[in-house]
């Protein structure tokens, strides 16, 4: 539909309004992304103890779970969706989508590949997390 007023010529645009179904992610996520967003859910939701987080926690992001598992609003959360980049080789950015009842919520984390103090083996840690509580 097209209207004419005076030399302004009204219409719609090919596109503009129509909806669109959303593209389906087509790149795999990455498994230790995943295991690791899990891994944190369960902590903070209490289906596993936060003592877990020890070897793969720094200090700060450990106090943080702690704080964020006391609040307690993550009972029965379940993960859905998980989206990372790599900044670097030695580094993972997370971006975590779950559902809390009917609430859609997201958590970000970074992990960094370091060796564990007691042993030469490498392991992925949490240094870095960012919620909205």
């Amino acid at each position: 539909m097209t209207t004419h007023t005076g030399n302004v010529r009204i219409g719609r645009i090919h596109g503009v309004g129509a909806r669109r179904r959303p593209t389906p992610c087509t790149t795999p996520q990455n498994p230790l992304a995943r295991a690791y967003a899990q891994r944190l859910l369960e902590v903070l939701s209490g289906k596993r103890p936060q003592e877990q987080l020890l070897a793969f926690a720094t200090e700060d992001v450990y106090d943080r779970v702690r704080t964020l598992r006391a609040l307690g609003c993550l009972r029965a959360a379940a993960l859905q969706r998980v989206f990372d980049s790599t900044p670097r080789p030695d580094a993972l950015e997370v971006t975590a989508l779950f559902h809390v009842g009917d609430r859609t919520e997201t958590l970000a984390f970074r992990l960094e590949c370091r060796a564990l103090r007691r042993s030469q083996n490498v392991t992925w840690r949490f240094t870095a997390l960012e919620s909205r509580w």
